[in-house]
């Protein structure tokens, strides 16, 4: 039987959704960075799919070593890899090259990613305003970073953009942030977010160096948002 992994599962929606209409004895392999993010998904596909094994891990699938081996004592063949609401946060030359030393002949993925159809004008707003601003500087303030204000631009790296948010200091501090400190000096910038932006035909360039192709795809009506069905070249 196959396997569903879902990389970066988070609450796993998605995910279970996907569980529900796969073949009875289908694996299901929920993963994330965060215990108990993965022991929920786990038993909320049981209530869903009570036919299928769970196998939940716990990774960084940003920095884990040995992934494929890892992987490989959970899963079984034929497995369709979920990547849903991750690609936007992450530089591609760091995140694909994960992806790819995962994916075998057979396996399929599935991944989701944030569209400009008609350039980042349009979707700036979504982003530049008020409301985002306000809610980005509370991490900075929180852990001690003073005055400073939030900025918010399109940042080009290589062929595609992205939106990136960034604390500007105005004045000296110390944040303190899981026991470790930082110190800052007016002027000195701090990225709060980023959100890599795709038109269909920049996401096929982006992943063929990585002899990843895109197989299908399904957009939002608006075009902003697709998930794309992917194997190898």
């Amino acid at each position: 039987n196959g396997s569903l992994v879902a990389l970066g599962c988070g609450g796993g929606e998605k995910d279970i959704a996907i569980l529900k209409v796969l073949p009875n004895g289908t694996r299901f392999v929920p993963t994330d960075v965060s215990k108990p993010l993965v022991l929920k998904v786990a038993q909320n596909s049981s209530e869903y799919s009570p036919s299928a094994a769970v196998a939940p891990l716990v990774f960084d699938l940003a920095t884990a070593d040995d992934l494929p081996e890892f992987i490989d004592q959970h899963a079984g063949p034929n497995r369709i890899y979920t990547f849903f609401g991750i690609i936007p946060n992450f530089p591609p030359q760091n995140i694909l090259p994960r992806l790819r030393i995962l994916l075998r002949s057979n396996d399929r993925l599935l991944l989701s990613a944030n569209l400009a159809p008609n350039g980042m004008d349009p979707i700036l707003p979504q982003y530049d305003n008020d409301a985002t601003r306000e809610w980005l500087a509370e991490f900075p303030k929180a852990h001690g970073a003073g005055q400073g204000d939030v900025i918010i631009t399109v940042e080009t790296d290589g062929h595609i953009q992205r939106i990136a948010a960034h604390f500007h200091f105005q004045e000296p501090c110390v944040m303190e942030v899981n026991g470790k400190h930082f110190e800052f000096c007016p002027g000195d910038s701090l990225q709060l977010f980023v959100s890599y932006r795709y038109t269909v035909e920049a996401l096929a360039d982006t992943l063929e160096p990585y002899g990843i192709a895109i197989e299908d795809s399904f957009l939002t009506t608006n075009g902003e948002e697709g998930v794309f069905i992917c194997g190898l070249q």
